[in-house]
């Protein structure tokens, strides 16, 4: 039995070493995924930093490519112009060239020029080396005295070089003159070339700047130029451990590249023009203020937008650095911050609209607010009411005060019948019991009462039967209100009963005021509630009442006995617009959005709307409108507290805060209702007949109160009113302005016009007896004094050195209708292009210095402000033709009087 074969046994691999590895597996599909995989990271990488995170480049290359586009069509335009004549200029420029390079002539005087230039530079040589010897001699002049040796050669060769500089001086005048005499020659002989270049230059000098825009704007191969990020860099709302402010960056011109050029007004953001771009940028340099100051957002953010426009999540955000953008009519909040001494602001009309409404609805008197602080209460006086109104209407007002007027200010506070009753009685007990109407109501004629009311002025502030302003309660039904009393007394003197009223006195007579008490308390019938008095004087309820009044505030709008020093009641809103929503309270409502412009909109809408079990708001409600929550919301947005620093602030001089004291004052005492003041106001026009019973404007595009009447007349006008115009039925009346209120109205008008702001007392003193005496004649001869002599129909001539401002008289007589288009006073002097003409029917002025008519008006406003010298000889005139006074016979100066009424 043969041996089983022995299987081959296969070879024994031989023992790894330490570093060696024998790998089988294949790992390539792994690294291609791998390297797949970073590949596209790496693009997306690039294309998220390139694109995802810098949007601003999309936006630049449009703006880019528009303004290329721009630059193109422009240059066609311009090329178009002058296309041929370029062409031509540059050859007569290369022919005169070639002249000039062929002229013997022209080769002689340039090498004249250059001769001569190179004497000068000799000569100018040749004295600056004689002062480099000048300083070799004194140095060993000063050397050999320091010392003590003999200086006396040294000095000799100091006099004699400095002798010799002297010697240079007319020298090198004298090559300077044949300098540029070589010069002048040269220039006159090749001056058209300089002409034609001159001309080349001229025309092709736009083509060149577009050529340069081109050329910035040119697209590069496959790109538009390369996107930039544009920024400023400015202080900063906070402040570091060290006190220093912090910058900050503000890169919002990077996409709203085009914010200043007019051209993009209707493209959609970011490349829409700034709005009111005139006011806004003009006066607020991005470059230099930035845009978060005003806008807020995250500056230094770029993308995406929402990042850049700030974060809305509350624990985001950052005051001065990551805070919302401001949007729609919120946008003007942040104007508050420069510009909280303005009320009425140039491109803010929704925030101006708000302040107003702040201080018309006494806002100040609850809440402290910056810029509204000394303010004066905006409610009458409660100090004297029980001989003003009737029990039975200040129970029904107090408890409802729309009811009896439903355009009032005054707030609801929807109080009860109880506690309506009890701050009855509180008030009623604080009134003065000694005080006693000065008049007594004795009756009169309604239809005169009537009348007067529509004559005197008193419409435009009051309405009846729904004619009439509103600046003042409607007095349709005030003979339900007030007692027949005081109505008259009121009427006569407003101040006796309260020395601080905004109603002036009208200084009317007692039996005018009869008759239009009379007017208002016709077909009147109180509603009397029994039993009403015996609980008004009811102790406990007095006592509940002042408990109610004290917590309700009322105080903070009314002068109350006993409450004149009580403090605000309401939070001080000076940080109120940054107020975030975990500090607002908003009580069980579940349905209204949790932000500060909801919270805001709803307190202002109902301000009872957060009211819980403990939660008992004081607020009352003013009813008011969408728009007017509207306007109040950005100016309480407006109130951030923020920490401008004062080289980017508004800072505002001593002059231009009067000019705002000024405004408020006109907007208190509502002098628009009569006049026209910086173009807005003079209601009243509409309520009168004729024209001549206008109350003169008091600033306007024209005419300058300022720049016609001394400050110091103005004043003592202000604090006690004169007749001035007697042919008119309204009145200046008597307010009851302050010493300081007086100074601040006289400063505003006189700043309003600062050319004319000059003192000018005595000024008539200086005034020649010749020129006054031709100045009584001109008076003569036009017969001036048929108006103004009496002072009928114009103003008497015997208060105008006292009144009137010189300077302003002639600019006055020449250009009369100009300056008041309604004034009953004609133009004497036609204008005629810019000259100023004689009319026929005043031919004989023709005589006084040549028909000059500035000095004929000079003349004149020499004798008016000297018309009280005793020395005048008034019955001096001109000769007038028989043709003269027929002129004047028929001459009919415009005056439409109006038709007199029957006064007593």
């Amino acid at each position: 039995m043969s041996a089983p074969e022995k299987t081959p046994e296969e070879p024994t691999p031989p023992p790894y070493k330490d570093g060696e590895f024998d790998e089988h597996t294949s790992y390539s599909f792994f690294f291609f995924l791998c390297s797949g995989a970073m590949l596209f990271v790496t693009l997306w990488a690039f294309w998220d930093d390139e694109y995802a995170r810098r949007g601003f480049k999309e936006f630049q290359e449009m703006y880019f490519e528009e303004q290329y586009n721009r630059a193109v069509e422009e240059y066609s335009k311009v090329n178009g112009k002058i296309s041929g004549k370029d062409a031509e200029l540059l050859r007569q420029i290369q022919a005169e060239e070639d002249k000039l390079s062929s002229s013997s002539e022209y080769q002689e005087l340039a090498d004249a020029a250059f001769d001569a230039q190179a004497k000068y530079e000799d000569a100018l040589v040749g004295q600056k080396f004689e002062k480099s010897r000048l300083d070799e001699y004194y140095y060993y002049y000063k050397k050999a005295e320091h010392e003590g040796k003999n200086f006396e050669v040294a000095l000799a060769k100091v006099h004699e070089s400095e002798k010799r500089i002297k010697e240079w001086d007319p020298v090198i005048k004298e090559k300077e003159k044949l300098r540029d005499e070589a010069e002048a020659a040269l220039m006159n002989y090749k001056g058209k070339k300089e002409d034609l270049e001159k001309e080349l230059a001229k025309l092709t000098n736009d083509k060149n700047i577009i050529e340069g825009k081109m050329d910035y704007y040119r697209p590069f191969n496959l790109l538009w130029r390369p996107a930039e990020i544009l920024q400023t860099v400015i202080p900063g709302a906070l402040r570091n451990n060290f006190a220093e402010i912090t910058y900050k960056v503000d890169r919002c011109q990077t996409c709203h590249i085009s914010y200043n050029d007019p051209h993009y007004k209707d493209w959609a953001n970011p490349i829409k023009t700034h709005p009111k771009r005139e006011i806004l940028i003009g006066k607020h340099d991005p470059t230099v203020t930035g845009c978060t100051w005003c806008h807020k957002g995250q500056g230094t953010a770029t993308a995406p937008a929402e990042d850049a426009h700030g974060s809305h999540h509350e624990m985001d955000q950052s005051l001065g650095y990551n805070e919302p953008i401001l949007r729609g009519a919120l946008m003007e909040a942040n104007c508050q911050n420069c510009h909280a001494e303005v009320v009425d602001l140039e491109g803010a009309p929704i925030l101006s609209k708000g302040k107003r409404n702040f201080i018309k609805l006494g806002c100040h008197g609850c809440h402290l607010a910056e810029g509204f602080e000394g303010l004066p209460k905006v409610g009458p006086s409660l100090f004297r009411i029980k001989s003003k109104v009737d029990p039975g209407w200040l129970y029904r007002w107090v408890k409802s005060p729309r009811d009896y007027l439903p355009e009032t200010r005054m707030p609801d506070f929807y109080l009860s019948d109880d506690h309506a009753l009890k701050v009855s009685a509180y008030l009623w007990d604080q009134s003065e019991k000694d005080f006693k109407n000065g008049e007594k109501y004795k009756g009169g004629d309604s239809a005169k009462g009537e009348k007067l009311f529509k004559s005197v002025g008193c419409q435009a502030c009051h309405s009846t039967n729904g004619e009439g302003e509103h600046h003042a309660p409607n007095l349709t039904n005030i003979g339900k209100k007030v007692d027949p009393d005081w109505l008259v007394s009121w009427i006569s003197n407003p101040h006796d009963y309260n020395m601080k009223s905004k109603m002036p006195d009208l200084s009317i007579t007692p039996a005018q005021a009869q008759h239009i008490a009379a007017f208002l308390l016709k077909d009147a019938k109180t509603k009397k509630i029994p039993g009403l008095l015996a609980k008004l004087k009811d102790p406990k309820n007095i006592a509940e009442g002042e408990v109610i009044v004290r917590r309700r505030g009322c105080f903070a709008c009314h002068d109350i006995h006993g409450m004149e020093k009580e403090g605000r009641i309401a939070p001080e809103l000076s940080s109120f617009g940054v107020k975030q929503t975990r500090g607002l309270e908003f009580g069980d409502n579940t349905h209204i959005p949790h932000n500060w412009e909801s919270w805001t909109h709803t307190k202002l809408q109902n301000p009872s709307a957060f009211r819980t079990d403990r939660v008992l708001d004081k607020m009352p409600n003013f009813h008011l409108s969408e728009e007017e929550i509207e306007s109040l919301m950005v100016l309480l947005k407006g109130f951030n507290g923020a920490n401008i620093p004062q080289g980017y602030q508004r800072t505002y001089s001593q002059d231009e805060l009067t000019i705002e004291r000024g405004r408020r004052l006109i907007e208190r005492f509502n002098c628009r209702g009569c006049h026209v003041v910086e173009g807005k106001g003079g209601e009243i026009q509409k309520y009168l007949k004729a024209k001549s019973q206008y109350p003169p404007p008091l600033i306007s595009d024209t005419y300058q109160v300022g720049e016609r009447i001394k400050g110091s007349w103005i004043y003592s006008f202000l604090k006690k009113p004169i007749p001035v115009r007697t042919w008119v039925k309204v009145k200046m009346p008597k307010f009851a302005l302050t010493d300081e209120e007086a100074r601040d109205l006289t400063a505003y008008f006189n700043l309003m016009a600062p050319e004319a702001s000059t003192y000018e007392k005595g000024v008539h003193l200086a005034k020649s007896k010749e020129s006054i005496d031709t100045g009584v004649k001109i008076v003569n001869y036009m017969d001036c004094g048929r108006c103004h002599d009496e002072g009928n129909k114009g103003i008497d001539f015997s208060i105008a050195a006292q009144r009137l401002r010189h300077d302003w008289i002639g600019d006055w007589l020449k250009d009369t209708r100009n300056m008041i288009p309604w004034t009953p006073m004609p133009s004497h002097w036609p204008k005629e292009g810019d000259a100023y003409t004689i009319p026929t029917k005043y031919r004989e002025l023709s005589t006084v210095d040549g028909g000059n008519v500035d000095t004929a008006v000079e003349h004149i406003s020499d004798f008016i402000v000297s018309y009280n010298n005793p020395e005048i000889d008034f019955e001096q005139n001109l000769v007038a033709s028989e043709e003269d006074e027929e002129d004047e016979e028929g001459d009919d100066e415009e005056g439409d009087d109006e038709e007199e009424d029957d006064e007593e």
